[in-house]
């Protein structure tokens, strides 16, 4: 029997841990000695070429402030000439020299305020040693990208040479480089609309890189931990929720399974949760099956995976590298001394992906865990320990307090322990374990603890800090359904307030005129999806009389304060946030049930209120929508300049956001010129220091010490005749905050702009905070200018961002930001059910009527609805079947017309884009079915450019007919799938295109897993999309799901996306996604 070579000893055992073994020689990751930097310390990147280092490097020193420079840029500057013609005039090796003393010049001439993207010279010997001497005192990050996005990138080799290029070149990268980043490309999630996923917004190609922007300086600013004014720029602070998310009250941590991740990944895209942090967990003898070295095949893996789950989830991610069987410790097959460098590896290598926590096995020999701690940087550790033990002292063994103390003393950050429950009455010996007399009175690291399992999930709910928890997305995606052992965030919180540990709270708008406010619409169905019973009101009063005697009710959780009170209110709190002092007004008020500002954090609790907390959350709404929609190549910069219209409290919040992005030249307009010059005045009596707060200060006194020296120039642009100062360059940021009203449909007030004042020749953003009309005169103006690369953001689309704030000062919980923006839409409609067995008078009568606004068409109408309409679309026509019904129309000209048009293949196409799969015009398809949905499936591959197809049906002779409305498509019809298969393999033989797209379009039972033949999942990679949505698992899919490269989408993934393309045509918005996807699946679980 083998040794355990990472284990420690036994709970109360003084056996010896295994001694620490130096890294396999596969590894060839550097590690550096120390992993904190200079604020200004130089940036470099490396990697092959197509990865994107320059693009990252643009956008990295665009928002840090920092200088450019690009060794192919550099290289042409210095001899005039390009690399190829200077290695063709002067020899291989004079090129060789000449990039050389470029790598040198830019390294050590440059070692502060700058962004280095390396050329080749980065991978000769001497630049290697230079590079490992830079990298003691400096980032430098190697770029990785996926073959395929490198070769659409640079149009040349193809995909198996770039992979080799990858392979002989990753060694030697990861050699000279301390940090790595996935460049994962954004047609990731383009089919789900992942680019323009918010209503009111357009999403041009200016904004193509906006998240791998946010992914990218995600990674900066974690590396420059000083560096808190670059990251400042690009995110609104927390405030009082700065304290570390390992110390707030229950906060939950995502679990995201690497296999899960690996196989689901096009479900994952558009995930929406309120987790606090995403766990991804690889075990480790999953990654040592594809290779007994931790190699860079692997190490490329690993990181791809932790950079997906960024990208889907967008949260702090724990990186947990779980040991095969925790109740051995081993990894499987490997002697004591491989173990013990493989997990060091792995665990050092996971320090290179900068992940807020990384988990390490307590079990491991301290001097591991020790190393790992000292060079762990920004990343926080977290120790784990699962007990095992079969001793009847369960939570009261007093080793596990010894494992605690252990934690802290190694450094770790946070201590996790587990253990399996047997019985229910194990979940309060774990309350003795941690308030009683369990917990070490010397450990100050934040605990951890619960009992795994069904008879677990008590502990789990009680549990205060990064409670694992699910999603019911990811149990239905799970392999062969995920057992119910891990609770979601709704199921825990309802759970704690069913069980008295937190109370049901109330909360409100007040103000003069809020009983038109959408506020109610948005958090209402927020605390429902969240689990909570709080209630939300609308408080329409005259003066702030009733506010007080709200305030002496135990149950009162906070409100929203609206005009004329945001000032007024000043004279009743105790404590106000710098936001609210800068901007001069409270928005937002939350009750205290103690004197303590910490107390904040304290929520959902009922009791006396004994102090009050004004913030102010408009300016959020402004900044954030400012920076979700900033192409990368406006970034703030020290030119960048920016304008207002309008001088009142919303004016004063959008220049606050303004200066908080780190923009420095800001002018106002409004119609009464004295009022602009107030808030001119009012904000040049306010410092800003580099974290964001603000002190007021008279006009005329000395700047502080640490103020900036750069400081904001804030002036008056008086007249819309005025020309543009010469002196500033043009705004590339305009927020209107001008109040209008719809008159007759028309804006009562004109809000554009003189076009000489939007000549910014790289276009900019222009966010309206109005929202009646929705469509105001600034923002038609705009968006006739999207071919210039502006961008109009509407007011309904703002308003979520403040009202996410809000609710997370309300209750100390991240708000269901998608759902606020769905109910955010405030659509008057009613989607109804008229059921009828032909389209008869009825049908006519009820979509003539003048408040139809469309209808959805389902069998065996699709073909009758016809008759009744003005027209079909050209691929309603082309299918055969209408499934949509639309109304196009004019009040002006008094123009009505009813349209047909059919989603089904929308629904197709998307999930077929979900896929990643790009090759379409080098791949064939296979349909199986000759029905409506058949055509739908011909006509979406048809679309995609696939231009071989094959189709399987019973009766021949209507799949016959069928393809002939496909002309474009080279067809062949078959009667049954084993004919189609083998014909397929012939063509393969014969250099024909391989089957990557199925869409079977029949009833599941046809083709139970018995009737699948072999070879129909043989290309290397594909995607069948199932159109029968009961089972939601077919046979076919559970056959395909036996091939790794093959993507699955099942009936539902359909439905859903040809019925977000129906919300979309109806509506003339974004479809919302998430709430339409829970309201489907929870209407198909009923069944």
């Amino acid at each position: 029997m083998p040794t355990l070579p990472l284990v420690g000893p036994a709970v109360n055992s003084t056996k010896p841990f295994g001694q620490q073994s130096p890294p396999h020689a596969s590894w060839h990751g550097f590690i550096p000695g120390r992993r904190s930097y200079a604020s200004d310390a130089s940036i470099v990147l490396v990697g092959i070429r197509g990865t994107g280092r320059s693009t990252l490097a643009v956008i990295a020193a665009s928002a840090l402030g920092f200088r450019l420079l690009d060794a192919d840029q550099q290289f042409f500057q210095m001899t005039g000439l390009s690399r190829a013609s200077y290695k063709t005039q002067h020899g291989t090796a004079e090129y060789r020299r000449e990039e050389l003393k470029l790598l040198h010049a830019m390294l050590f001439e440059n070692p502060t305020k700058s962004i280095i993207a390396c050329g080749p010279g980065a991978v000769e010997e001497t630049g290697q040693a230079w590079l490992a001497e830079y990298g003691q005192t400096h980032p430098i990050i190697y770029v990785l990208r996926d073959a395929e996005d490198v070769k659409e990138h640079l149009k040349v080799w193809d995909t198996e040479a770039i992979t080799r290029l990858f392979q002989l070149s990753g060694p030697t990268h990861r050699s000279i480089s301390n940090f790595e980043f996935y460049n994962i490309s954004d047609t990731l999630g383009k089919a789900s609309g992942e680019l323009a996923t918010i209503p009111g917004h357009q999403s041009p190609r200016s904004l193509a890189l906006k998240r791998v922007e946010y992914d990218f300086l995600g990674l900066i600013d974690s590396i420059m931990e000083s560096d808190r004014q670059g990251s400042e720029r690009y995110r609104a602070t927390e405030g009082s929720a700065s304290l570390p998310l390992e110390r707030r009250p229950y906060t939950y941590s995502l679990n995201l399974p690497m296999s899960l991740v690996e196989t689901a990944g096009a479900e994952l895209r558009n995930i929406t949760t309120t987790a606090d942090v995403a766990e991804l967990v690889i075990p480790v003898r999953e990654l040592q099956a594809t290779s007994a070295d931790f190699d860079d095949a692997t190490a490329n893996r690993v990181c791809r995976l932790l950079y997906a789950v960024r990208r889907f989830t967008r949260l702090p991610i724990i990186l947990n590298l779980e040991l095969e069987s925790l109740s051995t410790g081993i990894i499987s097959g490997f002697s004591q001394e491989h173990a013990s460098a493989y997990y060091l590896s792995v665990l050092n290598h996971g320090l290179r992906l900068a992940p807020e926590y990384l988990c390490v096995d307590l079990r491991c020999d301290e001097n591991i865990i020790r190393d790992l701690v000292a060079s762990k940087g920004t990343t926080k550790i977290i120790a784990h320990y699962t007990c095992n033990s079969l001793s009847p002292s369960g939570w009261r063994n007093p080793g596990l307090e010894d494992k605690m103390r252990l934690a802290e003393d190694l450094g770790c950050d946070v201590v996790r322990i587990c253990r399996e429950a047997k019985s229910t009455k194990d979940n309060f010996e774990i309350q003795h374990f941690k308030h009683g007399a369990g917990k070490p009175r010397d450990v100050t690291i934040p605990l951890i603890a619960y009992n795994t399992g069904r008879l677990g999930r008590m502990s789990c709910f009680m549990n205060p800090t990064f409670t694992p928890v699910t999603m019911n997305l990811l149990r239905r995606l799970a392999p062969g359904g995920s057992p119910h052992c891990l609770l979601t965030i709704h199921e825990a919180q309802k759970a704690l307030y069913s069980s008295f540990l937190l109370d049901p709270m109330y909360f409100g708008i007040y103000g003069t005129n809020a009983s038109t406010s959408l506020s109610p619409s948005m958090h209402n169905p927020a605390f429902k999806f969240c689990g909570m019973p709080h209630e939300y009101k609308i408080f329409h009063q005259p003066t702030l009389n009733h506010l007080r005697k709200l305030i002496s009710d135990e149950n009162f959780g906070g409100a929203s304060i609206t005009a004329p009170f945001k000032k007024e209110v000043f004279a009743i709190v105790d404590f106000t946030s710098p936001e609210a002092r800068a901007i001069g007004a409270v928005n937002t008020l939350v009750p205290l049930r103690s004197r303590n500002i910490e107390s904040l954090l304290d929520r959902n609790r009922a009791g006396p209120v004994v102090a009050l907390y004004g913030d102010n959350t408009d300016w959020i709404g402004i900044h954030t929508r400012i920076r979700h929609n900033l192409s990368p190549i406006n970034g703030v910069k020290r030119r960048t300049t920016a304008l207002v219209v309008g001088a009142g409290g919303m004016a004063r919040a959008a220049i606050y956001g303004l200066l908080r992005l780190g923009v420095r030249t800001v002018l106002i307009h409004n119609r009464t010129t004295r009022t602009a010059e107030e808030v001119v005045r009012h904000f040049n009596g306010y410092r800003f220091t580099s974290d964001g707060a603000s002190t007021p200060t008279e006009v005329n006194a000395s700047p502080k010490v640490d103020a900036p020296p750069n400081s904001p120039t804030i002036r008056v642009i008086e007249s819309k005749d005025d020309e543009w100062p010469d002196d500033a360059d043009f705004p590339t940021i305009v927020v209107s905050c001008i109040s209008t009203r719809e008159i007759d449909g028309e804006s009562s007030a004109d809000t554009s702009l003189p076009p000489g004042w939007l000549a910014s020749p790289t276009g900019g953003v222009a966010i309206e905070l109005s929202y009646t009309p929705l469509e105001t005169p600034l923002l038609k103006q705009i968006r006739g200018m999207s071919d210039q690369g502006w961008i109009g953001v509407d007011g309904l689309s703002v308003l979520p961002e403040q009202g996410k704030r809000q609710f997370e000062l309300f209750t100390a919980r991240k708000p269901p930001i998608e759902m606020m923006r769905f109910r955010e839409l405030a659509l008057p409609h009613h989607y109804g059910i008229h059921q009828t067995e032909s389209v008869d008078a009825s049908v006519e009568s009820i979509i003539n009527a003048n408040d139809f606004g469309g209808a959805s068409v389902t069998f065996p109408h699709k073909l009758q609805i016809g008759k009744l309409l003005d027209a079909v679309t050209p691929c309603a026509q082309k299918i055969g079947a209408v499934n949509t019904v639309i109304v196009e129309e004019d009040p002006e000209k008094r123009y009505r017309r009813l349209v047909g048009d059919n989603t089904d293949w929308h629904g197709i196409r998307r999930c077929i884009e979900r896929s990643g799969i790009s090759e379409f015009r080098s791949s064939t398809a296979l349909v199986l079915g000759a029905g409506g949905a058949a055509r739908a499936a011909c006509y979406a591959t048809q679309e995609l450019g696939i231009t071989q197809l094959l189709v399987v049906n019973r009766t021949i002779s209507k799949a016959a007919e069928m393809v002939e409305q496909f002309p474009a498509l080279d067809c062949q019809v078959f009667e049954t799938l084993e004919d189609a298969v083998s014909t397929e393999r012939e063509r393969d033989g014969l250099d024909g295109l391989p089957l990557r797209v199925i869409v079977a379009c029949v009833p599941a039972d046809d083709f139970g897993e018995e009737k699948i033949p072999a070879g129909l999942f043989g290309a290397e990679k594909g995607v069948l999309v199932e159109m029968a949505y009961r089972p939601q698992v077919t046979g076919m899919m559970k056959t395909a799901s036996r091939h790794p490269g093959w993507t699955m989408f099942k009936g539902v993934d359909v439905l859903e996306e040809q019925a977000y393309a129906q919300f979309e045509l109806w509506t003339g918005k974004e479809a919302p996604v998430e709430a339409m996807k829970a309201a489907m699946q929870a209407k198909i679980n009923e069944r």
